[in-house]
């Protein structure tokens, strides 16, 4: 309904004093109103004016109430119908009811107070529904475009899904081959902290594989165990500036001076690694792998969960390796000797949490890998092969580390110690990359 003008009521009744009378009875109304005597043309006039609220009798020659409001209802369903009659047929009342689909009916003789009440009543209920219908068609229309706006959102977010997902991917990508940098880095710099003594090859790399094994077998978190597995590597980098005559001669053998300046080497180590933010719990492990659990190691004389859970770990695997090395007692042990001896010192030099796990950790070790791994002899080895573990030549240095490819002066440097001195040892090289040289002998292990 346009609200800029008045509603319009259209009056219908054969008799001309019945429209007069009505008309005069609704003149002081604030609204406009038609009448007419014919109910054809009161049809026609009703498409024109589009009346807010018709006024039609029952009985009309041609056409009665029922069926004007039914032609009405097809036109303009939302206009007030109201049926006025002065017969007392209830028939033709049902019959308006049901086929026009009146609002309200009145009997003649009407009484005018009371038609001008129900009519402002239909007008504010045909309002009403006109402002209903408006919001809907509003509602509408804003429905279909937030749905438009959800399905442009939609496609947007997962354009911008899509986008993430693939730079996860490079990101994951870029930090597995930064951490494996990294990696092979601490393995080469363990390297060179071996080199002042042939005795001491390999010991850092035993040291942090057990290490590991122990943290696995304690089900430490990921962070944690490579953290011990990286200290293991490291943990004699204060030694660096030590004689070789020093890092060779069992503790117990030194003298005071000498001692002293292995006590000293935890400290340095600390301070060697402790300028890099990422080895910050790997120099805590460092500093304090000598530490005792009664309180009577060293350098700090911490005891118990005073000590870094990690150097804890630490300690039983560097141990393990000293003693069979003759490093810790002055005497090599073997293996069951050497448990007997760390067991003895659990709750007095070691942590009993990690004394416990050490026989398992020990098994987890010599247990060979699965089917994805290919073993082979050091001297037939082909190039283009991809390391599934690190190289170490007979000395214990590193040649490559896990995950490299061979190349042709790695494969001609081994074949030059196999023809010069005869030794070989096992390569173990990713089994899912076809070997290139189809004379390699192996078998999956």
């Amino acid at each position: 309904m346009d609200t800029t003008k008045l509603p319009a009521v259209l009056v219908i009744d054969d008799e001309v004093n019945v429209v007069n009378a009505l008309k005069r009875s609704l003149r002081s109304e604030n609204f406009d109103v038609y009448v007419s005597t014919n109910p054809v043309e009161a049809i026609e006039i009703a498409k024109r004016i589009r009346p807010a609220a018709v006024v039609c009798d029952m009985r009309m020659p041609g056409m009665d109430g029922s069926q004007v409001f039914a032609a009405l209802q097809l036109q303009n369903p939302d206009c007030s119908k109201i049926l006025l009659t002065g017969y007392a047929d209830i028939n033709s009342t049902i019959a308006a009811i049901n086929e026009g689909h009146i609002d309200r009916y009145l009997t003649k003789p009407w009484n005018d107070d009371e038609l001008r009440e129900v009519l402002r009543q239909q007008l504010a209920f045909v309002q009403l529904r006109v402002e209903r219908d408006e919001l809907a068609n509003s509602l509408k229309l804003k429905v279909g475009e937030l749905e438009e706006l959800n399905k442009e959102l939609d496609q947007r977010v997962a354009s911008r899904t899509q986008e993430i997902y693939q730079t996860n991917l490079f990101l994951e990508q870029a930090y597995k081959e930064l951490h494996t940098q990294f990696i092979n880095a601490v393995k080469v710099f363990s390297n060179l902290i071996e080199m002042s003594s042939p005795l001491m090859a390999g010991h850092g790399k035993r040291v942090a594989e057990l290490a590991r094994s122990l943290a696995l077998e304690m089900d430490l978190p990921e962070a944690e165990v490579q953290d011990i597995y990286v200290a293991g590597l490291l943990h004699d980098i204060g030694k660096m500036h030590l004689p070789e005559k020093i890092l060779t001669t069992p503790y117990i053998d030194l003298d005071p001076n000498n001692r002293q300046a292995i006590v000293k080497h935890c400290h340095k180590g600390q301070l060697a690694l402790m300028a890099l933010p990422e080895l910050h719990n790997v120099a805590q492990y460092v500093a304090h792998h000598h530490e005792r659990v009664d309180g009577r190691g060293y350098p700090g004389g911490l005891n118990a969960t005073e000590i870094p859970r990690g150097a804890r770990v630490l300690a039983v695997a560097e141990d393990w390796d000293e003693l069979q090395m003759g490093l810790l007692t002055g005497k090599k042990m073997n293996t069951d000797q050497a448990l007997d001896f760390i067991r003895q010192g659990s709750q007095k030099r070691y942590d009993d949490s990690v004394v416990r796990v050490l026989p398992s950790a020990l098994i987890r070790m010599r247990t060979l890998p699965g089917t994805h791994e290919l073993m082979v002899d050091s001297h037939t080895l082909s190039p283009g092969q991809k390391l599934s573990r690190d190289l170490y030549n007979p000395d214990g240095m590193l040649l490559m580390a896990k995950g490299g490819c061979v190349t042709d002066k790695l494969v001609q440097y081994l074949s030059a110690i196999y023809l010069k001195e005869k030794v070989t040892f096992k390569v173990y090289c990713d089994a899912n990359l076809k070997a290139q040289n189809n004379s390699i002998l192996g078998s999956p292990v």
